[in-house]
């Protein structure tokens, strides 16, 4: 039996009234955040997976935390890979608010709703978060409409992206959690390195700059694409500094990590581990 011809459930003027009220109490009650389309440099198309990948955009839009009580999921465990933070939320934006502010990015996979692998930054609490799962029904077409999307997601585990959005509270993250090379400069002329500047060996971008000491001449470059050796000339592409690389840094010492036990492993492993052609299996 067909349904009630005298009443209607999807009225447009209803359900511009109750998209203005979802938009005003995100407003109200939601929490600034920055959503960062995920641009893919590099694309692994057997696992299917990004190789290489950059946040070069980050967009200032209202999004309500649903749990009012704090992030969701494990919380921090002790792990034997050390303490793990496994906080979890879930983000909701208005489909008005992504459709004005969001969708016209060029590096969207797809422009209709907010892509799976995308972040979500909250200045609140300085976190960053991976969309693991986009849920677009959820309230289920009330007054015969669909006004929200809910974003569920995980605490951003760094993998060696490239954070360039002009935001330095965002930026900071790669600068902070990068795999970076820490070197002695000898001579050169007296200009000095600028920070997030490209490095260049022979004319061809081999580094950029995190941070340039002058007193100690000591040089912090990440974003390493060859390897560096002494006595290689490293040209500032901004400042036009130039000097030669007079020492280099443990490769195995992260300075940025201080957990970091990766020179203790490749010490002490000769003691467990021969590899070597006349003992293949590598026992002791």
């Amino acid at each position: 039996m067909p349904t009630n011809v005298f009443f209607n459930h999807a009225v447009q003027t209803e359900q511009q009234l109750y998209e203005d009220l979802v938009v005003e109490s995100l407003r109200i009650y939601g929490h600034e955040t920055f959503y960062l389309p995920r641009q893919i440099i590099e694309e692994d198309t057997i696992l299917n997976e990004d190789v290489q990948s950059k946040f070069g955009d980050a967009y200032s839009v209202e999004m309500y935390i649903e749990n009012a009580e704090g992030f969701e999921g494990e919380g921090d465990l002790m792990s034997k890979f050390g303490v793990q933070v496994r906080d979890q939320a879930t983000f909701v934006i208005s489909l008005r608010s992504w459709e004005r502010f969001i969708s016209l990015d060029s590096n969207l996979a797809t422009s209709f709703r907010p892509n799976e692998g995308d972040l979500v930054y909250l200045p609140l609490s300085g976190s960053m978060f991976e969309i693991k799962f986009v849920e677009h029904e959820d309230p289920f077409y009330q007054v015969g409409k669909l006004f929200v999307f809910k974003l569920r997601c995980e605490l951003f585990e760094y993998g060696q992206e490239d954070f360039d959005t002009s935001i330095i509270d965002i930026d900071t993250i790669e600068d902070e959690q990068a795999y970076s090379l820490s070197m002695t400069m000898g001579s050169g002329n007296n200009k000095d390195y600028v920070a997030n500047e490209n490095l260049t060996k022979s004319g061809v971008i081999v580094a950029e700059a995190v941070s340039w000491h002058q007193p100690t001449s000591k040089l912090l470059a990440k974003d390493i694409t060859t390897t560096l050796e002494v006595n290689d000339v490293l040209i500032g592409a901004v400042s036009a500094a130039q000097f030669t690389i007079t020492s280099i840094d443990d490769r195995m010492t992260f300075s940025n990590d201080a957990a970091a036990q990766n020179l203790e492993f490749e010490s002490k492993d000769s003691d467990y581990l021969d590899l070597s052609e006349t003992n293949p299996f590598g026992e002791p």
